[in-house]
């Protein structure tokens, strides 16, 4: 059989296009005659793991699109939209990170600090029964996990719909940590993002499933045991492309990133905090407690987008990213409990067995945090066991069990009732491998020999060194 290609007009045999278009990676063919049976899910990338190209003339090179292989280049041409959104979203997440390196953190606590130390808060009157509104529509924030991450409007003082704070620390809050809010406001952008064709896909996949599900419902006795799960694995054969994953991916990370942005503004406000502590007679005690209640939340919510993040990347199948994103379920509960040692300390509540059960619940949590970081460990490695020696130490295994020796620093300090310095995680937490940007590392290398060629020939230049003839070139 013959196939004339309709942009080309060139014209092959069935058995050379489709041994060209790959079709045995979306078709079954049955062994006792050849012919072509029934479909099977394709992969979109090579053995060597290298995205697969659209099909095309071994002639001139013009697109295959001949309807015998409609799934073929209609697959490669969907593959190409999720090339394009894994670099929109790169790039949006790089800018992210540079804007977020040109933030300096000493700088807003210095200034906050300061202007906590002048400023004069007054009580803010609130009734019982909105206090209570309050409350709830921020359980209502945590429980929804359906926004990824929360919006910037819940992490703002000045939202009255969630907090009662003055407006006096509200405009000196706002000016301070505006770049953060900035920043926050655009990764929940990539975090929402949505291409078209992951629509598609969904939507084709839905039709499909709704059509199997109905043929099992027609027809009682010739139904499968389970028609749902039945359903759903022949809606995957027929859209005939894999779910597409680059969103899931970008999410996860994009997540990580806000996990940052509200840790450092929770250690400013806790900077805020103290501060007021300090100064009892210019800080009205209702709104210290309101000011606590906004670090909690916020804290409260790193734990549960730190946790939906595991979540998706559990579903993605993505383990480096399990692993990495595991760090931050750990950092979150470490945080939240450093919280509620500095409000015990503000509030003069740790006492007697207060102390005693805030020191049990730190030693439970570092073991805790020790089987999880060895069962992480060990999942990992019998996935990716080329990861044991550098990628799990440098990206997980160090920071962890920073941690987990912060849980039971924690625990000898309570017990001993001795100051605790917290460490700070932000400098080991390697936001910047997060990203895994490959070509970065690899453009740093380059920019710093340029630097050092330039360097070195300004020195000669200048007569500072002098280099024989038989010398390298310095280029």
């Amino acid at each position: 059989m013959l196939i004339t290609l309709p942009k080309c007009k060139h014209i092959f045999t069935v058995e050379t296009l489709d041994g060209l278009c790959g079709m045995s990676d979306f078709y079954q063919r049955r062994e006792s005659d050849g012919k072509w049976s029934d479909l099977t899910s394709p992969v979109n990338q090579t053995a060597s793991g290298e995205r697969k190209k659209p099909p095309v003339c071994p002639t001139c090179r013009s697109p295959i699109t001949s309807p015998r292989y409609g799934r073929v280049y209609k697959s490669a041409n969907l593959d190409i939209l999720e090339r394009n959104v894994i670099s929109r979203m790169s790039q949006q997440l790089q800018q992210i990170k540079e804007l977020m390196d040109n933030i300096s953190k000493s700088a807003m606590e210095t200034k906050l600090s300061t202007d906590a130390s002048l400023i004069k808060v007054t009580e803010v009157r609130c009734a019982r029964s909105v206090r209570k509104a309050k409350t709830a529509a921020r359980k209502t924030l945590l429980n929804d996990t359906q926004k990824i991450p929360v919006s910037p409007d819940a992490i703002k003082t000045e939202n009255d719909a969630l907090f009662s704070i003055s407006p006096a620390v509200t405009t000196t809050w706002r000016k301070t940590v505006k770049p953060l809010v900035q920043a926050y406001e655009r990764v929940t952008k990539v975090a929402t993002m949505r291409s078209s064709h992951i629509a598609a896909w969904e939507a084709a996949w839905s039709c499909l499933f709704e059509q199997e599900l109905q043929l099992a419902i027609s027809d009682p006795q010739r139904a499968p045991r389970r028609p749902r799960e039945y359903a759903m694995q022949m809606a995957r054969l027929k859209v005939g492309q894999p779910q597409p994953r680059a969103d899931k991916r970008f999410l996860v990370e994009a997540i990580w990133v806000s996990l940052k942005i509200r840790f450092i503004m929770a250690e400013l406000a806790v900077t805020w905090l103290k501060t007021a502590g300090k100064n009892s007679t210019n800080h009205a005690a209702q709104q210290c407690q309101m000011w606590a209640l906004y670090i909690a939340f916020l804290l409260d919510s790193c734990e549960r987008d730190a946790k939906i993040a595991l979540e998706i990347a559990t579903k993605s199948e993505s383990r480096r990213q399990m692993t990495h994103t595991i760090v931050y379920v750990l950092r979150a509960g470490l945080e939240r409990f450093r919280f509620e040692l500095v409000a015990a300390e503000e509030s003069h509540t740790m006492v007697g067995d207060a102390r005693k059960t805030l020191a049990d619940r730190a030693l439970h949590s570092g073991k805790d945090a020790e089987d999880l970081i060895s069962r992480t460990i060990r999942e990992h490695l019998a996935i990716l066991p080329g990861d044991g020696q550098e990628w799990i130490a440098t990206n997980f295994r160090e920071i962890a069990f920073d941690i987990r020796n912060e849980w039971y620093q924690l625990e000898k300090s309570l017990r001993a009732a001795t100051f605790y310095q917290p460490v700070s995680l932000d400098e080991k937490m390697a936001i910047v491998k997060a990203f895994s940007f490959g070509w970065l590392p690899k453009i740093m290398q380059i920019l710093t020999i340029d630097l050092t060629n330039c360097w070195l020939a300004m020195q000669v230049t200048a007569g500072i060194i002098t280099i024989a003839p038989t010398d390298t070139p310095l280029l």
